[in-house]
């Protein structure tokens, strides 16, 4: 019996080792089984992540992408030179771009500018629906037969906004020249300009085989009447219908209707037109008929407003192609003085009264002094330097010369001609053509 139970006892630890062992290989199991489940489990939330992250990088790409974009602060901008990316010049805040079409991916860091060779960091643009329209009033100038070419680092402006700086030396026809120490070239579909310090020469080139027109007439109205309107001042009073008559045959003859700011470049011989006239308006009565007329064929005029005679100038600033310009406060005023054709208050008004009359219209007007039409077509010596004193750059008389045509270069730009277009009675629409 004793020796059973020692056989029995020398059983039990053979069979508690192998249970330990099975415990010990189904603990390992279990151990494999769980770290490979966690190794799994980990190696996919990391592959999760990080398609996650790319996801959301492509998404933050896409964020900035489209066809139209505004640049959200000064940038730098790129060439592309053998896969790296090498600054080349700088973009201001707020100009707008098109941009090339692009496969987005997670190398993507730089936009290409459309018809450029330059690239743009895509976060430093933000989406926009379409491009500010700018003005093409300048494709109706001729360029000079010159062109500039910039220094090795030069920049572009909107006036006296930058627009880029460029960091190589670029050649542009010249379609402005020489404007207040500025060039102006066209570049991206506007006319901007350089200034002349950024300019390292200039050379001959043919741009155009047009030639600038020898002389401009100017034409002034005064009252251009509906059939609704009331007009009493007798032979300046013009019917809205023979108004348009004039203007349509300016349209159809590719006339081009300079500004003041236009007419005076011309005749300092800055800028070139190849068919040009200029219309203007005295007083600030009945113009709009005529603002109506002028904005049916795309046309522009310019109108010298007597301030003194008005309260309320909304109504002027809501005119579409008509600008406004001064025909003095309250020097209007005829037989006054000694001398003129009607003796203008301007003739007597001394210096200083008409430097302080000058400002206060345009103050009234809320434009910078610029161009002014002599009431009475009524000038004198003192007028004439209070007119500079006050900051205008052009005046216009009555007739002078052949049929009020000026001449760039020999024209005085403080008595700038024009020819008086009366009513139908005295002025025939065949003797108005033959003006022109």
């Amino acid at each position: 019996m004793d020796k059973d139970i020692e056989i029995i006892d020398d059983i039990k630890p053979k069979k508690k080792r192998k249970l330990k062992k099975k415990v010990y290989v189904f603990l390992l199991i279990t151990l494999l089984l769980i770290g490979g489940g966690s190794y799994y489990f980990i190696r996919e939330h990391n592959i999760k992540k990080q398609k996650d992250e790319e996801e959301r990088i492509i998404a933050s790409i896409k964020g900035h992408y489209n066809t139209f974009v505004k640049v959200d602060k000064d940038s730098k901008i790129y060439i592309k030179n053998n896969n790296e990316y090498q600054e080349t010049g700088m973009i201001y805040e707020n100009e707008e771009l098109t941009l090339d079409d692009i496969k987005i991916n997670l190398d993507t860091k730089y936009f290409k500018v459309k018809d450029k060779d330059y690239f743009i960091d895509y976060q430093n643009v933000s989406k926009i629906d379409k491009l500010q329209e700018y003005s093409n009033r300048y494709k109706n100038y001729l360029p000079f037969n010159e062109n500039i070419i910039t220094n090795k680092e030069f920049t572009l402006y909107d006036k006296d906004k930058k627009i880029i700086t460029l960091n190589e030396e670029m050649e542009f026809p010249i379609i402005i020249k020489d404007y207040e120490n500025k060039y102006y070239v066209e570049y991206d579909n506007r006319l901007l300009s350089i200034n002349k310090e950024d300019v390292k020469e200039i050379k001959k080139s043919e741009n155009t085989t047009k030639k600038n027109q020898s002389k401009i007439t100017t034409f002034a109205y005064h009252r251009i009447y509906d059939t609704n309107d009331k007009c009493t001042d007798g032979y300046i009073c013009l019917k809205k219908s023979s108004f348009d008559k004039q203007m349509k045959y300016l349209s159809d003859n590719h006339y081009f209707t300079l500004n003041m700011r236009e007419m005076y470049m011309y005749l300092k011989g800055n800028l070139q037109i190849e068919k040009g006239v200029t219309i203007t308006f005295d007083d600030g009565y009945l113009y709009k008929a005529a603002d109506e007329v002028l904005t049916k064929y795309n046309l522009n005029g310019t109108m010298f407003v007597i301030t003194g005679h008005f309260k309320d100038f909304t109504d002027f600033h809501n005119l579409s192609s008509i600008d406004l310009e001064s025909h003095t406060n309250s020097l209007h005023k005829n037989y006054q003085c000694a001398g003129g054709s009607q003796g203008g208050a301007i003739l007597c008004a001394g210096h200083d009264n008409i430097v302080k009359d000058l400002k206060l219209s345009c103050e009234k007007l809320g434009i910078e002094p610029f161009a002014l039409a002599f009431p009475f077509y009524d000038y004198n010596d003192t007028a004439i330097k209070a007119l500079k004193t006050a900051g205008f750059k052009i005046s216009f008389i009555g007739r002078a010369g052949k049929m009020g045509k000026a001449t760039p270069k020999v024209t005085d730009t403080y008595k700038v001609p024009r020819m008086t277009v009366w009513d139908d009675n005295l002025m025939s629409y065949n003797t108005w053509k033959s003006y022109l």
